[in-house]
């Protein structure tokens, strides 16, 4: 005589093993989600430190051809590699027209991620613009 009473153990463990799978994966999504929100707290960190450091480059760095770095506490490395960009005038120099540019390029290390960005500072008369 069969009784209806309740689930067959095959039942039981296949349900386990569907329910234990579907765990799995939103573990795993779970964990993914986790990584991908450090990874982009670290690039805003990164950007917010370069447009520090950028704005920086030419008040309290000088701004003249080739490499400075620092530290910014525990958080980051940073160097900047500053050339001149060349400039065309009518008839004049750069300098004799009081108009210089210069490339920055900085780059920021952070966690063993290095992350670069590029600008152009201008001086008109030696005054930076």
């Amino acid at each position: 005589m069969k009784s209806n009473d309740g689930f067959t153990l095959l039942e039981s463990l296949v349900s386990l093993t569907i329910i234990s799978s579907l765990l799995l994966l939103l573990l795993q999504s779970l964990n993914i989600s986790i990584f991908q929100l450090k990874k982009t707290d670290t690039t805003v960190l990164a950007a917010s430190l370069s447009r520090s450091l950028l704005s920086e480059i030419g008040v309290i760095h000088p701004l003249q051809r080739g490499e400075i770095s620092g530290r910014i506490g525990n958080i980051a490395n940073w160097s900047a590699t500053i050339s001149k960009r060349p400039l065309f005038f009518d008839d004049r120099s750069p300098e004799q027209a009081g108009v210089m540019a210069y490339d920055v390029a900085l780059k920021i290390t952070i966690q063993n991620s290095q992350y670069k960005f590029y600008t152009v500072k201008n001086t008109i008369n030696g005054n930076l613009r």
